[in-house]
């Protein structure tokens, strides 16, 4: 059962003010989204989506249909491109399950006052090393963002949270050997889903990572710079993010952290066939895949945040 909650009457109208949604502007743009997958050759025919769905990119691209058109090409075509980051559905089977030990993902059911989505992600204390899979995390991120997809309400945009304090040194080599999958995740995120980044907050850096997130910091343009925190505790979030929308174990009022990721597994278990049709929701004629998949710095440089 999806547990997410969407915004208040008067949270649903600052959204649509601030996109610049005037009245039956989604109509139209829904229709646009269902006329191109249906003069499409590689694209589902347009029911396959539901309303809801096709308005998350709508107005995750503030209600720029060019941006929408190419957002929603992309999430299809990416099953065929990159089908290695796709191929595994289930949080509670192999190879996935074990990323479970390694790191939590969890997407709050509360929305901040501006509206906005508060994604946590949390290195789970003493994981062991046979976890730290980081290329099957990617495949982890990209299958919870697939659920999301099907759950989400309208909302401001997304607030990542990364609790790293708990990461050992090893993380380094791991990181050097998955970087393919990571620079393929960092493309796919922002060429592929409808995410408007309002804050991205790095709580607990050991130092061993606090120089280079440092130095990627120096390297993002000034727009994304001015939403990316380092925190050194994770109580420092109750000056970002209401307590109501935080979980206990960072002096919120939501349930913890472990109750809703064993929440998060089982909405992935009820969706299996869902996600099994977006698996297969793009044939073998999709176009080629691009050259520019840029690495991790550089796609700081080049992400375009409303």
């Amino acid at each position: 059962m999806a547990f997410l909650q969407g915004p208040s009457a008067k949270q649903l109208e600052i959204i649509k003010q601030e996109m610049g949604e005037g009245p039956g502007d989604m109509d139209r743009c829904v229709r646009d989204l269902r006329s191109m997958c249906a003069a499409s050759p590689h694209l589902p025919q347009p029911d396959v989506f539901d309303r809801p769905f096709l308005e998350l990119f709508v107005r995750g691209c503030r209600m720029d249909m060019e941006r929408a058109r190419k957002k929603l090409d992309q999430f299809c075509v990416a099953r065929t491109r990159y089908r290695d980051l796709y191929e595994h559905r289930s949080l509670t089977e192999p190879p996935l399950n074990d990323i479970c030990k390694f790191m939590d993902i969890v997407s709050l059911p509360l929305l901040t006052d501006e509206g906005a989505r508060v994604t946590i992600f949390r290195i789970r204390p003493n994981y062991p090393d046979s976890s730290c899979d980081v290329a099957a995390t990617v495949r982890a991120v990209l299958l919870l963002s697939d659920v999301r997809m099907r759950d989400e309400k309208p909302i401001a945009g997304d607030v990542f949270v990364w609790e790293v304090s708990a990461v050992r040194g090893g993380i380094v080599s791991r990181v050097a050997s998955a970087i393919t999958a990571i620079r393929r995740g960092i493309h796919l995120a922002h060429a592929a889903y409808p995410q408007r980044l309002k804050r991205n907050h790095i709580v607990g850096a050991p130092a061993f990572l606090a120089s280079s997130l440092q130095l990627m910091r120096s390297c993002m343009n000034e727009k994304v710079k001015r939403r990316f925190y380092l925190h050194a505790k994770v109580d420092e979030l109750l000056d970002h993010i209401p307590s109501r929308v935080l979980p206990i174990e960072y002096g919120g009022q939501e349930e913890s952290i472990d109750i809703l990721a064993r929440k998060w597994r089982q909405r992935t278990d009820e969706l299996r066939e869902y996600l099994r049709n977006l698996n297969e929701m793009s044939n073998a004629s999709a176009p080629k895949p691009d050259n520019d998949i840029y690495g991790t710095v550089g796609a700081f440089r080049k992400l375009d945040i409303d």
